[in-house]
């Protein structure tokens, strides 16, 4: 039942956020600081674009699964959050 239900929720979460405007507006409905870090703390601890993508897809959180493979969308959330 538990892995029907977080499957269900990853379903809902992942197509939600390829709905959602680009940039980090893709993520801020989870990376509010309460669900997930928020923009500030990815920028104070990823200080470079690159270590926000690779970090994305390094993520094990099965809430990041529908992003992970666009690297596009990552680099412009990135680019978005003011790293470079």
């Amino acid at each position: 039942m538990k892995k029907i239900l977080a499957m269900s929720l990853v379903l809902v979460f992942g197509f939600a956020t390829l709905a959602m405007a680009g940039g980090f507006d893709k993520c801020a409905g989870c990376h509010n600081g309460k669900v997930a870090p928020d923009k500030a703390a990815m920028v104070a601890k990823l200080k470079t674009a690159a270590a926000f993508v690779q970090a994305a897809k390094d993520s094990k959180n099965p809430m990041m699964n529908a992003v992970k493979g666009n690297e596009a969308n990552l680099k412009e959330a990135a680019a978005d959050a003011g790293l470079k």
